[in-house]
């Protein structure tokens, strides 16, 4: 089996299509797969009889099935509740979700930590936010572990690579892995050939999108854009996702708005104690690239682009991406690992 090329529910959101309809609507273009944002998204019951009956659609489809969880992180789960919740708690209800994730037939659940907000709060840190997912994800593990289930922690805007490796070594390696966003790798400031490189070895869901990283008075402003119509180096970031996994699931998630990194301001750069230079230099040369392009008319600056709806361009957006990768995957997939090939680190 080779890599099959899907997407992630979240691009076409705002269409309101129903969970059958969107099975429908990825086999009338041509993609192998969706990935959904929770199997509450598919039955809001959850109710297995009826996740497994879906599974039994997907597959009549010949499209992948895959899904997330919720976010593990019982800081968020208490703001949001308006009272304290333990890991405990949280982690107790958290095993339906797994089920539910079980029933489906899926072998592993996307989950993020925080949104972009989150490291950036003032009222828990963001360590101890860490710190207190990665003990709801240790209680869990053993019926993560019964259910054969791994949690795959997405690089969602919050935790770097650094971090993100981190908090796989206090978790068993047979429960956790990795979701590995393309886009989101430069907005934690990670260089993201080489993030991609070190987080290979664990990665076993993607969410695929390209972007480019405007100048400003305050420093970059990141937007995403179909993948292979950006700045990213594409090919060096999924070469080493799919030697490690040539089976590996990639789901293009895309979406609108414009993202500021406010990387010429000391404060915010401050909740990045573990910054590596070289890093930051990776991003400031995508940066360059960006701006070259925007001077030369190659690409439109974000804000044309985002003068345009969403649902205006979602449909072109994935159907280049698709497109893309369809062209680049299977040249990617005969390359021979080179000498050396970074593993784990």
């Amino acid at each position: 089996m080779s890599a099959r090329i899907g997407f992630d529910h979240y691009t076409i959101g705002h269409r309101d299509l129903t969970p059958g309809e969107t099975l429908e609507f990825a086999r009338a273009r041509a993609l192998d797969g969706v990935q959904f944002l929770e199997p509450s998204s598919i039955d809001p019951a959850l109710d297995h009889a009826r996740l497994a009956d879906f599974r039994r659609r997907a597959d009549g489809l010949e499209l992948y099935l895959e899904v997330g969880l919720p976010s593990p992180n019982p800081v968020r789960r208490s703001r949001a509740d308006g009272r304290y919740v333990s890991p405990a708690e949280h982690a107790k209800d958290l095993v339906r979700h797994v089920e539910a994730v079980a029933a489906l037939g899926c072998r592993h659940a996307r989950a993020y930590v925080g949104d972009r907000h989150d490291r950036f709060r003032t009222d828990t840190p963001w360590p101890d936010q860490v710190a207190a997912s990665a003990e709801v994800l240790r209680l869990l593990t053993p019926r993560l572990r019964d259910l054969g289930v791994r949690v795959a922690v997405e690089t969602h805007a919050d935790l770097t690579a650094d971090e993100l490796l981190a908090l796989l070594d206090r978790l068993d390696p047979d429960v956790a892995g990795v979701t590995l966003d393309t886009g989101n790798l430069v907005m934690r400031l990670d260089d993201p050939v080489r993030a991609a490189e070190r987080l290979a070895p664990w990665v076993v869901g993607t969410h695929v999108k390209d972007c480019v990283l405007e100048s400003g008075p305050r420093g970059l402003r990141w937007q995403a854009r179909p993948v292979g119509s950006g700045v990213l180096p594409m090919p060096d970031i999924l070469a080493p996702l799919l030697r490690a996994n040539p089976a590996l699931n990639l789901s293009i998630e895309l979406h609108p708005r414009t993202y500021d990194l406010p990387t010429l301001d000391p404060s915010w750069l401050a909740y990045f104690p573990g910054l590596r230079p070289e890093s930051l230099a990776a991003v400031v040369r995508l940066a360059d690239v960006s701006e070259a392009r925007f001077a030369t008319g190659f690409l439109d600056r974000p804000d044309v682009v985002e003068a345009i709806p969403w649902a205006e361009r979602d449909l072109d957006w994935l159907a280049s991406s698709l497109g893309y990768l369809r062209r680049v995957v299977p040249a990617l997939l005969r390359l021979d690992p080179p000498p050396g090939a970074p593993g784990r680190a």
